[in-house]
């Protein structure tokens, strides 16, 4: 029979807050994202377009003990771990489970690099009609730019990165870009535990929809609305058996009754974008992180994927 499945650990950061208590407090209070457009946008047709702003924050305090990887992050990369770190801490993860017995179950959004950081690789790889070439981008590109660039744009290797930095070694998967991934990731996420195949599961997701490249592409392809503006965020969530949780007397923010991830019938519907700003593959996460903190019952959300994500929760 599967197991009851309960939330003990929450982290997130957002353009709210810093940690998951500060962005559960503003909103709460009917708070929104301060918001401004992005410098390296000046001169563009975005130019005067709004992004929301994350709130100040010291990854290298955050993840104490980790600064050297730092320099190996992307923005995703450093938002997903210091949301990833906070869930685990409160649940005390670490203290009670064998590694091999925690999972992960992440969504990744999309992948961007600076201009900075790619514009020599791009120009080496430019062939004579103007055009993009891939053979030349491997005979000549590729060795233009720093082999470490790789770690912060691939768009597994925020999960990766959390995975070495807190010793995860139990059962993973890795969903990308949009909402329904992260969705389906918690799905997994709430029946390994369920099922016994994990006895403790981290699940969420960190994308930065802000990032200047992302912003480009996200109002090319039409993802984003004009009236809408973008986010970067991040939010984990630990799972566990509620007789588990129980036994060690951790905080039990709510219990799972319910999850469901079907085609949707209407358009893009997401809670968070009015106040927070469009966060794609993290606003799942968000949302369940929101709705176990402020003792909601249904989170509800439809994304660009066409699909709709729902989960039921009970107060603890």
């Amino acid at each position: 029979m599967p197991a009851e499945v309960v939330v003990t650990g929450i982290g997130m950061v957002t353009p709210l807050g810093a940690t998951a208590a500060e962005s559960a407090k503003a909103w709460e209070e009917g708070l929104f994202a301060s918001c401004s457009p992005l410098p390296e946008l000046a001169g563009t047709p975005l130019e005067s377009s709004p992004t929301a702003r994350l709130p100040a924050m010291d990854p290298a305090q955050r993840l104490s003990g980790s600064r050297r990887m730092l320099k190996y992050m992307s923005g995703a990369a450093v938002l997903g771990c210091v949301a990833a770190r906070e869930a685990l801490a409160e649940a005390a993860v670490k203290e009670r489970f064998p590694s091999d017995r925690v999972g992960l179950y992440a969504g990744t959004g999309l992948a961007a690099a600076s201009v900075d950081e790619v514009h020599e690789m791009v120009a080496q790889s430019i062939g004579d009609d103007g055009r993009l070439s891939c053979d030349l981008l491997g005979k000549r590109g590729l060795s233009a730019t720093n082999p470490l660039l790789s770690f912060k744009i691939l768009a597994n290797m925020p999960p990766c990165l959390i995975s070495i930095l807190e010793g995860i070694r139990g059962p993973n998967l890795i969903f990308t870009p949009w909402e329904g991934q992260t969705a389906a990731a918690i799905l997994e996420a709430w029946q390994a535990v369920s099922s016994g195949k994990a006895d403790c599961a981290l699940a969420g997701a960190a994308d930065t929809a802000a990032h200047p490249s992302t912003f480009v592409y996200l109002r090319q392809a039409g993802l984003l609305r004009q009236e809408e503006f973008p986010a970067s965020a991040a939010a984990y969530l630990v799972f566990e058996r509620a007789d588990a949780a129980v036994k060690a007397q951790r905080r039990i923010h709510a219990r799972i009754i319910d999850a469901r991830l079907f085609p949707a019938k209407e358009g893009i519907v997401d809670p968070l974008s009015a106040r927070m700003g469009r966060t794609f593959a993290a606003a799942p996460a968000i949302l369940c992180g929101l709705a176990c903190l402020s003792k909601q019952s249904k989170i509800s959300i439809s994304g660009v994927d066409a699909q709709t994500f729902e989960m039921e929760f009970a107060p603890a």
